[in-house]
């Protein structure tokens, strides 16, 4: 259960600095950043994909 807690924790960190790192790109800017995007999804299942390959569950 602790693995699966911090596995959560870090999915969740990594997630919140891809937020960031796309705003500061400027994919997600103040105009669209409710609506759905593409761009953003892949990046976010990128993220999580690569994080569950290296510490898989």
């Amino acid at each position: 259960m602790q693995f699966d807690l911090a596995h959560a924790a870090v999915i969740v960190v990594a997630l919140i600095i891809t937020n960031l790192v796309l705003k500061s790109a400027g994919v997600i800017n103040e105009e669209n950043k409710h609506q759905w995007n593409w761009k953003v999804v892949l990046a976010y299942f990128v993220v999580v994909v690569i994080i569950n390959l290296v510490w898989p569950i």
